[in-house]
């Protein structure tokens, strides 16, 4: 079986689109998004709205939270902050009954999914943890690997030998050992913070155990300058390549 994964869409329906239509190339068999649907980008009725009709299961974001939990939404700050305020003005019913609905965590036959860190923390930074605390993740669940978001950017984390090996990842396809556990961040489909502007997610083979990072080209054109008009902040913009 081939699983898609990907997360942090952020409102950004180009990218989300060029994203699934790459993944129907990829002959995938189930999609699974480990959150933040909406914030930063111009479109989360729209993306919110090819989730509920492509049934495509998703965790619980932060951003998504920050729609229905007022002290999260307080506590953000900057960019953040500003963009959850300009997402509630354009979301609608249909779509914040939706976000409250997402689950805090999934399993799917021997994969976790969590927007941040298991077993289910929505917020919590891992690139701000400990060497002692990273290495605690691993016990946190039971599945062989732990697919995460949040931080926007391309990683694997395992132990080996008992000390934690941690490395980026670019694109293409790689092994994993399953004889080891994976803590797995699944970069960004539409709000990038590695200055590559395209949108990124990868495939998990199940039969030969290897996950594939694919990167799309999207017409991020677009959706800067729907940000520019809706009066998204402008680092959300330079976020997704040059203006």
């Amino acid at each position: 079986m081939k699983i898609g994964v990907m997360s942090d869409i952020h409102g950004n329906s180009e990218a989300l689109s060029e994203v699934l239509i790459d993944i129907e190339k990829q002959s995938v068999d189930k999609i699974i998004c480990t959150g933040d649907l909406v914030g930063y980008g111009p479109y989360p009725n729209e993306v919110v709205n090819t989730f509920i009709d492509q049934k495509i299961p998703s965790t619980l974001g932060n951003h998504d939270l920050a729609t229905f939990d007022m002290e999260l939404l307080n506590d953000l700050g900057g960019i953040a902050h500003e963009s959850i305020m300009l997402t509630l003005d354009i979301l609608g019913d249909t779509q914040k009954k939706h976000l409250k609905k997402l689950p805090k965590s999934i399993n799917c036959r021997t994969l976790h999914f969590v927007h941040a860190s298991p077993p289910d923390n929505v917020r919590g930074y891992i690139t701000r943890k400990s060497v002692e605390e990273i290495k605690y993740l691993f016990s946190q669940f039971d599945s062989n690997i732990c697919f995460i978001g949040h931080t926007h950017l391309l990683a694997k984390y395992y132990i080996d030998s008992n000390k934690l090996k941690y490395e980026s990842m670019g694109e293409g396809k790689l092994k994993l050992d399953p004889e080891k556990k994976y803590i797995i961040n699944v970069g960004s489909v539409g709000q990038p913070r590695d200055e590559i502007p395209k949108a990124k997610y990868v495939i998990f083979d199940e039969d030969d155990y290897s996950l594939e990072v694919r990167f799309v080209d999207y017409d991020t054109k677009k959706i800067q300058n729907k940000i520019f008009e809706l009066g998204f902040p402008r680092k959300n913009a330079e976020f997704l390549g040059p203006i």
